[in-house]
């Protein structure tokens, strides 16, 4: 099989980077925290200490980070990858940068003799564990030709969307949507929660009805009804508040550069700012609900940092 470098071993580095290990290749992963290294050995990943000491014999370079700049810094420079990793083998980023972030780096890329493939993902830490994610694929052809088989390993959807930063272009709209559906299921599940309707009897309803929608359905943020929500679970991040944040903002300065109006998603996004100034950035999204004033029992939700 295959050797495969992974960079960022967070709350989706770990399972994907598993399932890769689990299909039958050799893994070197690489992050800066240490229980996110002890989560990864556990998964048969083997820690190396540097982003050069893992590339140095990859065939593919995963990257799965949280901004565009922790990318930027881990694949250029001497130090970065592009530097280190065999001529031909190609960088894969699963993050969500942006579109300028992603064409400067497929440029960076060319001109260290490596290929580079931007390919956000979307479907949460539980598809990232199932190996069911969907990927979005911006770069050329033959770098895609190259990265597709180790993606069939964490994703059960692969879509080349086009050139270099598309993959990012269509991230960004469909986390928009996420955004303001997160948004609206967060206000709804309060506002039903202060009109005294059963949270079960809420949730079943609508999953049958014309308010249905993704993040409703599959992150319901009451605890108890979903049980594989993060609201179930203390609100441990799955994807942060500060994340989808950062991805509302993406989408919303593309809509001032085109032209577009993005009322709702700049609505969702200054709820998601308002509850990650008063210091949730750190708990998962559902934990908006938290900062709109749901009610839930205080032994169910953990202290941490970013308690709403």
């Amino acid at each position: 099989m295959s050797n495969v470098a992974w960079i960022g071993l967070g709350h989706m580095g770990v399972p994907m980077s598993a399932n890769l290990v689990e299909a039958g290749h050799t893994v070197r992963g690489v992050d800066i925290v240490e229980p996110a290294r002890e989560a990864a050995r556990a998964k048969g990943v083997e820690v190396v200490a540097t982003v050069a000491e893992a590339v140095r014999d990859a065939d593919v370079v995963f990257t799965m980070l949280q901004s565009g700049r922790e990318v930027t810094e881990v694949l250029t420079g001497p130090d970065g990858a592009f530097a280190h990793m065999p001529r031909g083998a190609v960088a894969v980023d699963c993050s969500t940068t942006g579109i300028d972030t992603a064409r400067t780096l497929a440029e960076l890329a060319r001109e260290n003799g490596v290929g580079f493939v931007d390919a956000p993902v979307s479907g949460g830490v539980q598809g990232a564990e199932q190996g069911t994610l969907t990927l979005m694929l911006g770069g050329d052809l033959d770098h895609v030709a190259t990265a597709e088989p180790f993606l069939k390993s964490v994703g059960s959807y692969i879509a080349h969307i086009g050139v270099s930063g598309d993959g990012q272009a269509m991230k960004v709209v469909n986390n928009a949507m996420l955004g303001v559906g997160m948004a609206t299921a967060c206000e709804a599940s309060v506002l039903a929660q202060r009109l005294g309707l059963d949270p079960q009897a809420f949730f079943d309803v609508v999953t049958r009805s014309s308010g249905d929608n993704w993040a409703f359905r599959t992150w319901f943020p009451l605890p108890g009804v979903v049980p594989t929500s993060p609201s179930s679970h203390g609100y441990e991040a799955g994807f942060m508040i500060d994340l989808l944040k950062k991805d509302l903002g993406l989408a919303t300065a593309l809509g001032a550069e085109f032209d577009v109006r993005m009322d709702t998603a700049a609505s969702a996004e200054k709820l998601f700012a308002d509850a990650s100034a008063a210091g949730a950035g750190q708990r998962d999204c559902t934990a908006l609900a938290l900062h709109l004033g749901a009610q839930v029992d205080p032994q169910t939700v953990p202290e941490q940092g970013g308690a709403a």
